[in-house]
């Protein structure tokens, strides 16, 4: 999912340089930051997900994924994607 859907705006390398950030204001996330990384938490990347950014007080152009609610496997796994591109 995260190479389909999430990918086309954080890009392929993490760091929201995807082929559709380029017309995006505010750009979309860098997950490779640490200081971003270790200021949220698994419950908030979970609430960010599902809900989309306007969802959670941020960018109205990231699309919530409601529908995870129901699948709590795919939910997690995308949270340790995201997780897992902290550079150390």
């Amino acid at each position: 999912m995260f190479a389909t859907v999430c990918a086309t705006c954080h890009g392929a390398d993490r760091t929201g340089n995807g082929p559709a950030a380029e017309n995006l204001n505010p750009k979309p996330r860098n997950y490779t930051d640490p200081a971003w990384q270790a200021s949220v938490t698994d419950d908030d990347l979970k609430k960010t997900i599902l809900l989309g950014g306007q969802g959670v007080g941020k960018s109205p152009m990231m699309p919530g994924q409601p529908q995870l609610k129901e699948q709590p496997e795919v939910l997690d796994g995308l949270v340790k994607i995201i997780r897992g591109f902290a550079k150390k």
